[in-house]
């Protein structure tokens, strides 16, 4: 481990710290590790598991939870014998750190093959680069089937590209397939886009065997796919091999459409240019000046290309290429300095750091701002501080408040009773629970009254000049200066901001009224 290496976890913790909770497209992969955690793996176990009661549009697989509970474990009950009776929301922040510090592994693996191939500046350049945006450092820790696949696809990338410089490429592209085919069979089907274009270049290089890259694609595949098999039909109980299903439902049935439709150009005009920031020009610049980069890029832009022709589009379904566009543009970089002999050299060199430190302050900004966008998670913990005496509760928790943070994980009391029932259609039908988390008060207040309210993101307001300069200056003075124990820790961190976040409620705690049994 490294300075960068380091670097990267300081800030994955940063980000965990700002924003634990969770939404609905981390829900699966989450609620299941904390039921596997809560209550082990047995038969009768398995009788208390969220996704029996909430499936989902397409299953998904258990093994990424599996594992990922299992390594966590060790760390939660060590955590538990130093700081007895410690609350169980911690053992969120412990998954999700082991879930993000396996991914800066894996990106520390990356730098090392990038070293060997390509020297140690480049490698440095890389690690830089990475540290300065925001979707990969932010979407680490957090448990998407995509995260899931996105350490699996690093490693695989990380023999490929020392593959180039070895002299056992066969045997380093033989692990590449396995651990593409791996990640394609368990997790993400689309990882194909990957897999078999790389395959067919390097086979037309002459740098891989045809014989070893199909026995080690199809050994993979059918030790994925019983491995699968036996995982998911024992926690679904019935025959299950879910990314088949989810492969099915997508590309067969074409359902994913029915999540919104972009254009075809989405991922070029405004996905890629989010993703990658300062990087998009540099490795674009790269191509002009370094051949190497183009066997990379131009399988990159493949793969995004291909996911074009889909119509629903999201950043997380191409993140993968966004450590390859890193390497590409840090090749870039080192070029532009060691070109310093020259004037304008050096100033394009500065206009580089300079982007990027613009780059790591709007990552740190986008942070502050998405911390403000978990308000279901924020009004489950305010309603166990705020009703801490009240005994043998019974909540309710709608669907607006499940979607924005509420994760089982936040579920503390073992003598009240949590409900995400979604079948309730009248006042009438919530009169068996003491307290409510909703959206929508006014359909409740016959038997509830308002006891708090919960704000959430609702846009951002620019700052006068005078007004953004003086904020500036007094975040030099309190933190560097003059650093005051009852100063707003919030205000702090948002203050050197160019904009403010203006948020507004968004979720209403609810406690019934004493009388209303009665009444009732």
């Amino acid at each position: 481990m490294d300075k960068y290496d380091i670097l990267l976890s300081f800030l994955v913790a940063i980000h965990i710290l700002l924003c634990p909770f969770t939404k609905v497209e981390e829900s699966f992969n989450l609620q299941a590790t904390h039921d596997i955690l809560e209550y082990g793996i047995s038969l009768e176990a398995l009788k208390k598991y969220d996704h029996f009661e909430f499936p989902g549009v397409v299953p998904r697989t258990f093994v990424g939870p599996l594992v990922l509970s299992g390594v966590s474990l060790p760390f939660i009950k060590i955590m538990n014998f130093i700081i007895p009776n410690l609350k169980k929301f911690i053992s969120q922040y412990v998954v999700r750190l082991v879930l993000g510090l396996f991914n800066v592994y894996t990106l520390s693996r990356l730098r090392s093959s990038i070293e060997i191939s390509f020297g140690r500046r480049i490698s440095n350049a890389f690690g830089i680069l990475s540290a300065c945006q925001f979707h990969t450092i932010f979407w680490a820790s957090r448990t998407l089937p995509n995260m899931f696949a996105f350490p699996l696809i690093i490693l695989a990338f990380s023999y490929w590209i020392s593959a180039i410089t070895s002299s056992e490429s066969n045997k380093k592209l033989s692990s590449m397939i396995r651990y593409m085919t791996f990640t394609m069979i368990i997790f993400r089907f689309e990882v194909a886009l990957l897999l078999v274009p790389i395959t067919m270049l390097e086979l037309w290089l002459g740098n891989l065997k045809l014989l070893d890259s199909l026995m080690a694609g199809m050994f993979t595949s059918l030790w994925s796919l019983g491995l699968s098999l036996s995982v998911d039909s024992y926690f679904w109980q019935e025959w299950m091999w879910p990314e088949g299903h989810v492969y099915y439902f997508n590309i067969v049935l074409g359902k994913s459409g029915e999540w919104g439709i972009l254009p075809f150009h989405a991922y070029f005009t405004s996905f890629l240019p989010r993703l990658l920031l300062i990087s998009l020009p540099l490795s674009v610049f790269s191509a002009f000046v370094d051949k190497r980069t183009h066997r990379f890029l131009l399988l990159m832009l493949f793969f995004v290309t291909g996911f074009s022709f889909l119509g629903h589009k999201e950043w997380r379904f191409i993140v993968y290429v966004v450590p390859i566009f890193n390497m590409c543009a840090a090749i870039g970089w080192i070029w532009v300095e060691r070109k310093r002999s020259k004037f304008i050299f050096i100033l394009i060199n500065w206009i580089i750091i300079l982007l990027l430190i613009t780059s790591f302050l709007v990552s740190m900004s986008m942070v502050l701002v998405s911390s403000k966008n978990y308000p279901g998670g924020v009004a489950l913990q305010k309603l166990h501080n705020i009703q801490n005496d009240y005994k043998n509760a019974k909540v309710h928790l709608d669907v607006y408040t499940a979607m924005t943070g509420a994760s089982r994980f936040g579920q503390i009391r073992n003598d009240w009773v949590y409900s995400k029932n979604e079948s309730h259609s009248s006042p009438s039908d919530y009169i068996d629970y003491t307290h409510l988390l909703t959206r929508t008060p006014q359909n409740h207040e016959s038997f509830f009254k308002v006891i708090d309210t919960v704000d959430g993101y609702e846009r951002l307001k620019l700052k006068m000049p005078k007004e953004f300069i003086y904020n500036w200056l007094e975040f030099i003075r309190v933190v560097f200066f003059h650093y005051d124990e009852n100063v707003n820790l919030w205000n702090l961190l948002t203050s050197w901001l160019p904009a403010h976040i203006i948020t507004g409620p968004k979720i209403w705690i609810m406690r019934r009224n004493s009388e209303t049994l009665e009444s009732f």
